[in-house]
């Protein structure tokens, strides 16, 4: 069965084939960014997974959206890009964004809101700040939860969140595609340091032979 790959970007899909499997990741959340002396933020989450199996018309063209990186920022909350197959058919909405903070900040938690699919699966929670010395690490794309520093680990090839940051004065660790949520930036000083950035979502079409498809195979 012929796979095809989609990097972050929009691409037109010729169907060759009246079945595909579809599977999308969104976009990871850029974690939190650190405004304070001390001050640590939360982790980004991580994308949504959505899967569907849908049927086509060969020669017809189909949009595939995968949603771009999310870059992090010292003030705003910055969510993940959507992924989309033909507008609406498939949906995996990008992960929420850590808010900034001049503490401790919380981490975004996943969600399955407004996924399009036969399945569809909350990204990892991003964790909050253990301290104003430690930042939370980054949710997993389509799961995985963070846990203090620790990185939400995804289910390959979905992409696991940034670490957390425990020392120096800087900015949070990105995510890793697909989907990996951003960790929260760390302030030791009065400069501002940003989240980390939230990867990019990914998109993977299989074109499926009538048996397989009428077989209902995962």
């Amino acid at each position: 069965m012929p796979v095809i790959t989609y990097a972050a970007g929009t691409t037109a899909l010729v169907a060759k084939a009246r079945h595909a499997r579809v599977r999308l990741w969104g976009g990871g959340g850029a974690g939190g960014g650190a405004t304070g002396n001390p001050a640590a933020g939360g982790g980004g989450a991580g994308g949504q997974y959505a899967e569907s199996r849908v049927t086509l018309t060969p020669g017809t063209s189909y949009n595939v959206v995968v949603g771009a990186a999310a870059t992090g920022s010292t003030t705003a909350t910055v969510n993940g890009n959507d992924s989309t197959f033909n507008s609406t058919t498939v949906v995996a909405k990008g992960g929420a964004g850590a808010a900034s903070t001049t503490g401790a900040g919380t981490g975004a938690s996943g969600s399955t809101a407004s996924g399009v699919g036969t399945v569809v699966t909350a990204g990892g929670n991003g964790a909050t700040a253990p301290g104003t010395g430690t930042s939370g690490g980054g949710g997993g794309g389509g799961g995985g939860d963070a846990s203090g520093a620790t990185e939400g680990t995804a289910t390959s090839p979905g992409g696991s969140g940034g670490a957390g940051r425990t020392t120096g004065n800087v900015a949070g660790n990105s995510g890793a595609s697909y989907g990996g949520g951003g960790s929260g930036g760390r302030a030791g000083t009065t400069t501002d340091r940003a989240g980390g950035n939230g990867a990019a979502g990914g998109a993977i079409v299989d074109w499926l032979p009538p048996s397989i498809h009428l077989l209902n195979l995962v």
